[in-house]
């Protein structure tokens, strides 16, 4: 039996109706832009809503299914990574204890996927929702359930395999036309969008002085912290006290091999903190920046806020030479138990390796452990300026026009 499903375009879904409803050719418009937009799925005279937000430009397509009482009960996060293909990047589902229960409820269930494209995969599932424990589990989903068709515009019963939907072949989608006409309404929505840089230029400016909820902040002059030896030209950023890493492969992102300089930024407020590392490349103005990423590491995939960071345990960090990550590492380690690591009046210690050119530079990594971003810095031909080691203290915060002098 045949199931005749309503398609309604919009720039949004809110409070059970379509927000800023526009008509088919406006929408496919939009798609064909890679401008965002809402898809509404109903079956006609039906209670339950698939809503799908497309923005193709930025490589992603969200969809969410309501229940009878306009709560979300399952929603898929899918990124475009090949021309044909979407990934399931996230899964998540909700169990309400009953009708009345409001949307995301603090005692509805919930178990979410989590997927990466090397396989990958975490399930975590809160029976009770947050007032309950969590059993956190490697996801085994196999990868006919990774990886889907990319709809055309038109073609939304594709939508329902990601949701685990069948029926699909049974459907006859009638698009809705008759659009009243209103004022433009942006949508209510954005495609995830991966931690962007904040000032980073400034945060080596002495006299700069940052707005931030911790206080004002003035940047002082930066630490010289030696000079960093990159004979294969790939940087590496990460915890001198791991043992080998992911992080000793080095950044895609490479240089001239070459010697280049490392400071420290430091702001004061209440007291002074280094809040950024940075190795120097060139002496010419950024640009625009970027982040520095891994093999394997792919920006689309990262959800609002998320970054591709080095962990640090120890409350160091450290740049080095890709071809000499591991065994300087272990080197600066035996040192520190040895009790023989020397270290500057800032932090700051060199394990050199005179017989293949290479060294380490390690430097205390501002509040201690977590995981911190690294920039690169690129000016107006392209070309790397500098990288930026972010240790997220003055991440948000905006320079005060007022500026100081030390």
């Amino acid at each position: 039996m045949r199931r005749t499903i309503d398609v309604a375009y919009g720039m949004g879904w809110d409070a059970g109706s379509v927000l800023g409803p526009i008509g088919p050719e406006e929408a496919a418009a939009r798609d064909a832009a890679g401008q965002p937009y809402a898809v509404v799925l109903r079956e006609t005279g039906g209670a339950e809503a698939v809503v799908a937000q497309v923005a193709r430009a930025r490589n992603h397509l969200g969809v969410a299914v309501y229940d009878a009482q306009g709560r979300r009960f399952l929603e898929v996060d899918l990124r475009q990574l090949d021309a044909d293909r979407l990934f399931l990047r996230r899964r998540s589902a909700w169990v309400y204890p009953d009708d009345l229960a409001p949307e995301f409820a603090p005692d509805a269930g919930r178990v979410t996927v989590s997927l990466w494209p090397d396989g990958r995969g975490s399930e975590v599932v809160e029976p009770q929702g947050d007032k309950g424990g969590a059993r956190h589990t490697t996801a085994k989903v196999p990868d006919e359930q990774r990886w889907f068709e990319v709809p055309r515009f038109g073609c939304w019963e594709r939508l329902f395999a990601p949701l685990g939907i069948e029926g699909a072949d049974r459907v006859e989608l009638r698009e809705i036309t008759d659009v009243p006409q209103g004022a433009a309404v942006e949508p209510n929505w954005r495609a995830p969008e991966g931690m962007r840089p904040g000032h980073l230029a400034e945060l080596f400016v002495a006299g700069t002085r940052f707005s931030s909820p911790d206080g004002e902040y003035t940047v002082r002059e930066p630490i010289e912290a030696g000079t960093l030896l990159l004979p294969s030209g790939r940087l590496v950023a990460k915890d001198p006290t791991y043992g080998a890493s992911d992080e000793d492969s080095g950044f895609t992102a490479t240089v001239a091999p070459g010697r280049y300089p490392v400071q420290i930024a430091r702001a004061a407020a209440r007291f002074e903190e280094y809040v950024a590392a940075r190795v120097l490349v060139r002496d010419r103005p950024t640009v625009r920046w970027e982040a520095a990423l891994l093999d394997g590491q792919d920006e689309r995939l990262l959800g609002e806020g998320e970054f591709y960071g080095f962990g640090v345990d120890a409350g160091t960090a450290a740049f080095t030479d890709a071809t000499a990550a591991p065994d300087l590492g272990r080197r600066y380690w035996d040192g520190l138990v040895a009790g023989t690591q020397e270290e500057d009046a800032h932090g700051v210690a060199v394990v050199d390796d005179p017989a293949n050119g290479t060294n380490l530079v390690a430097y205390p990594s501002g509040r201690g452990d977590g995981s911190y971003p690294v920039w690169v810095g690129r000016d107006r031909e392209g070309e790397v300026t500098c990288f930026v080691a972010d240790m997220l203290i003055l991440h948000r915060a905006e320079p005060s026009t007022a500026q100081a002098r030390t």
